[in-house]
């Protein structure tokens, strides 16, 4: 324990004096400024082999001044070959969440916390224009309370172990990763894919398009694709907004097929209770023969294997809107804004009742940070607001609202 304490210092000691890309970016735009464009060139060049989240657009900003240099290819190479083209960097997060979660029927709130430590290990690997990332994760939850959190029912410890791939060039973006999820004697697999393209730039703004997918193991997968736009700089006002239609599918219960399957087993089981029962308060009146003509034509007895418990696929199409609006200050503190909502309709599950359900997520809050050299300290709220619009066969076996708040706050670092 003491040694995973001590190599913990040992990142965030580093990160608090190493150079981060925000600021050869903003180094680089003073030489800019200046008119020094040599200059402007190499802090560029510095920056963009840094980690943040400048890259793409630094890579823009390079071609540019290459072109207008009139670099050809095989210089623009040979002076990208004095450096190594690999970069291995650290990036991770501590932080604790405090939680407040309410549901409809529950008399009162559950409350915890959730203590959570990432490791990101990750290589960059940059050649001519594309950047390759190479990154593998780790991390691990400790939740506080966990016995008093029975409606959300977390364990008390989570490890996550992840592998991602990123290219990044010519206005494109693919995104791809893995995570192997150990929730107690539970164990899933997550796999993700992100692919966007920029159809446009103007000054410091993009448009484009996104296609996005999710699937787990357990159930749970998503498809979506949207209508992007970014503004990033490295002071003021940044903002990124996705518009598009999501599809979700998740396993759901055949509650009608179970009710039914067990109306008739209730059927069955009086039509045997009053058969024997004919029997015993006539049966001294039977002879061997009526016994035994009664005996042949009586009904199974009737067994509980007869319930039908059956799982099939709930399906969701619907609008979805997200957005992170944030100003930069010279000082380096950040606030920020997000939301991310989905509003779905049912098109397919168990039974016709099923596809009247009508369901909406959202989720928005707030963020205040500090960034000081590689390390960036925050504080935020987060709400994630769920409601179903229920037939009434569904009310009372489905959660009609819950509600869950978040405090956080933590440090994060990439080095």
């Amino acid at each position: 324990m003491i040694r995973w304490f001590g190599l913990i210092m040992l990142v965030l000691a580093t990160a608090l004096y190493a150079e981060t890309q925000e600021e050869a970016y903003y180094r680089a735009m003073k030489a800019e400024e200046a008119g020094d464009i040599p200059a402007a060139l190499k802090a560029f060049e510095e920056a963009v082999s840094l980690p943040g989240e400048y890259t793409e657009e630094i890579q823009g900003i390079i071609r540019d001044y290459r072109a207008a240099l009139g670099l050809a290819d095989d210089e623009a190479k040979g002076a990208e070959s004095a450096t190594s083209p690999w970069e291995f960097h650290v990036g991770g997060e501590l932080g604790l969440y405090g939680m407040h979660y309410k549901e409809t029927g529950l008399e009162e709130a559950e409350k915890g916390g959730d203590l959570f430590l990432n490791v990101n290990p990750y290589f960059d690997y940059t050649a001519a224009t594309w950047s390759h990332t190479f990154a593998a994760s780790v991390q691990g939850d400790y939740f506080l309370n966990n016995d008093e959190m029975s409606v959300l029912d977390t364990n008390d410890w989570n490890l996550v172990l992840g592998l991602e791939y990123t290219l990044m060039g010519h206005g494109i973006l693919l995104d791809a990763g893995y995570d192997f999820n150990i929730e107690g004697e539970e164990l899933s697999s997550d796999f993700y894919l992100w692919f966007e393209k920029d159809l446009f730039r103007f000054e410091k703004q993009r448009v484009g398009a996104v296609a996005w997918a999710y699937y787990q193991t357990s159930g749970p997968m998503s498809f979506a694709t949207y209508a992007s736009w970014h503004r990033t700089v490295s002071e003021g006002l940044n903002g990124t907004v996705y518009v598009g239609a999501k599809f979700e599918a998740d396993s759901a219960f055949d509650y009608k097929a179970f009710k039914e399957s067990y109306a008739a087993y209730k059927q069955a089981v009086s039509a045997y209770n009053s058969y024997w029962q004919y029997y015993e308060e006539n049966g001294a009146y039977m002879d061997d023969e009526e016994f035994d003509a009664y005996a042949a034509n009586a009904p199974e007895t009737p067994s509980v294997e007869s319930f039908v418990y059956r799982q099939t696929m709930g399906k969701w199409l619907g609008p979805v809107f997200r957005s992170r609006i944030s100003y930069k200050f010279k000082n380096r503190i950040s606030v920020e804004a997000k939301m991310n909502l989905f509003y779905g309709f049912a098109i397919g599950g168990p039974d016709d009742e099923f596809k009247k359900i009508k369901k909406f997520n959202g989720t928005w809050g707030g963020l205040i940070s500090w960034k000081y050299k590689m390390m960036n300290f925050y504080l935020g709220l987060d709400r994630n607001y769920k409601h179903m619009d229920l037939p009434n066969f569904y009310k009372g076996l489905y959660r009609e609202s819950t509600v869950l708040t978040q405090l956080k706050f933590g440090v994060k670092w990439d080095i």
